[in-house]
């Protein structure tokens, strides 16, 4: 059974809010309107879904309210009843997150649903009810071993088919999808199947781009197993491959019947991987959410990660964007800040044997934009201190060599979101504030490459 324990920061809110609770969940077993008591907790059983609620007027009001002095008060107070319990959640509204079989929480996004937690028959009895003629399970060698076992106990063994490509960034390409639609082909895949890509970005961007292009489209479930991908790749629709050594220049939106983000599957990563991943997760803060970003610095080691806290507000953040901006006509290139000059230096070195991750190229692309934010937008200097202080902590990158500088300018002037051969950049007003369709000229690009150079030197 899943309780659920909600906090109303407006009092006019409850009536309409505890009616929809009772609507949807089995069991209500605290209302507060304001902070949470230790009383509440006393009375709580496990399992349960801590759900914390919170309307604002606008984002000016809430940045004012966590200034002030009256929270900087309490904060510390109530800071520990809320990291009292592992799984604290916040949401904008009620109905962003919603009960869900198996002690599942489920977000509703666009015309499909993500669902965070474990994953277990509950998720299978749903893909069954959709009347599928059979699977297409793709994996990479990693998920193949680690993950896949625990899908096959789940899926009938004679409608499943399962197609291993190699994993990584280097292996995201034509080749791999016509090996991808050459396999279903011959298995005799048709358009009442479905496709399931377990893996990470990779394989979700190309296992899902295969499947939105195969007889014109088939059904996909994606199943992030990376930090990364359960952040950033599950929301959104943006599927393709890598061309002419450019980051995702071929492919196409199209969403997922379903996305199953389960947070044990974290634990079969490198720690480079997790760092990897959380780049994503400093990014959407750093464009949206200003009280996440400072929730985040206080995390110095990612091994004491609490991951099912971090991962939903984080997805949230950027299912709020896609929802007001689908197909990237604004407000969703906000979600580029730092991808500019990061995607260049990923795409340099992703043929040679230094290859980057994404995670740490766009780690090093958020500094130098940072950088670029306090030049031709509002970021301040102590704002612009803050940010290369933390990023430096979890990444400690190295620096780029002055040679490559021309290489690099090239891959920015190919990159898809420039416009008129103009290099396009999203930056920062402010942490919490994005800014799209900012340009920089090469002068002032490569500043901020030798900026960078100079703060790791």
């Amino acid at each position: 059974m899943i309780q659920r324990l909600v906090q109303l920061t407006f009092r006019e809110d409850a009536t309409a809010a505890f009616e929809q609770i009772l609507e949807e969940s089995r069991s209500v077993i605290r209302q507060q309107a304001g902070c949470l008591h230790m009383e509440a907790w006393r009375d709580v059983n496990e399992p349960t879904v801590y759900y914390t609620y919170s309307r604002w007027l606008d984002q000016d009001s809430l940045d004012a309210y966590r200034n002030s002095d009256y929270f900087g008060q309490i904060w510390p107070r109530t800071k520990a009843l809320f990291s009292a319990k592992p799984r604290v959640f916040s949401a904008e509204k009620l109905s962003e997150l919603r009960p869900a079989p198996d002690n599942i929480l489920r977000m509703e996004v666009d015309d499909y649903h993500l669902d965070f937690g474990p994953i277990g028959q509950g998720h299978f009895d749903w893909l069954l009810n959709q009347k599928y003629a059979g699977w297409v399970v793709i994996v990479d060698e990693m998920t193949n071993k680690y993950c896949l076992p625990r899908l096959l106990t789940y899926l009938s063994h004679d409608r499943t088919i399962v197609i291993e490509v190699p994993g990584g960034e280097r292996h995201k390409h034509l080749d791999s999808c016509r090996f991808i639609w050459e396999e279903m082909f011959r298995s005799g895949v048709g358009r009442r199947w479905c496709v399931l890509n377990l893996g990470g970005g990779v394989i979700g961007d190309m296992g899902g781009f295969a499947a939105a292009t195969y007889k014109r489209g088939i059904d996909f479930v994606q199943l992030p197993t990376t930090l990364l991908s359960q952040v950033d790749a599950s929301v959104g629709g943006k599927l393709g491959i890598d061309f002419y050594e450019i980051k995702n220049s071929i492919g196409v939106f199209r969403n997922p019947q379903a996305v199953w983000i389960d947070p044990a599957f974290l634990k079969t990563l490198s720690a480079r991987e997790l760092r990897s991943g959380y780049a994503e997760v400093i990014k959407h803060s750093l464009i949206a959410d200003a009280g996440q970003w400072r929730t985040l610095q206080e995390l110095k080691d990612l091994k004491t990660a609490d991951w099912e806290s971090i991962i939903p507000p984080s997805v949230g953040i950027k299912r709020r964007i896609v929802e007001q901006d689908p197909h990237e006509r604004g407000l969703r290139k906000a979600l580029n800040f730092g991808h500019t000059i990061g995607h260049a230096i990923e795409s340099y070195w992703l043929p040679t044997e230094k290859r980057l991750l994404h995670g740490e190229a766009i780690g090093a692309g958020m500094i130098m934009e940072a950088w670029l934010s306090t030049q031709l937008d509002d970021l301040s200097p102590e704002e612009l201190g803050e940010i290369t202080d933390y990023l430096l902590i979890i990444y400690g990158h190295q620096s780029i060599p002055e040679a490559i500088f021309p290489k690099l300018i090239t891959l920015m002037q190919q990159d898809k979101k420039n416009d008129d051969h103009r290099i396009n950049f999203s930056l920062l007003a402010g942490i919490g504030k994005a800014k799209v369709n900012a340009t920089a000229t090469e002068e002032e690009i490569l500043a901020a490459l030798r900026f960078y150079n100079q703060l790791v030197s």
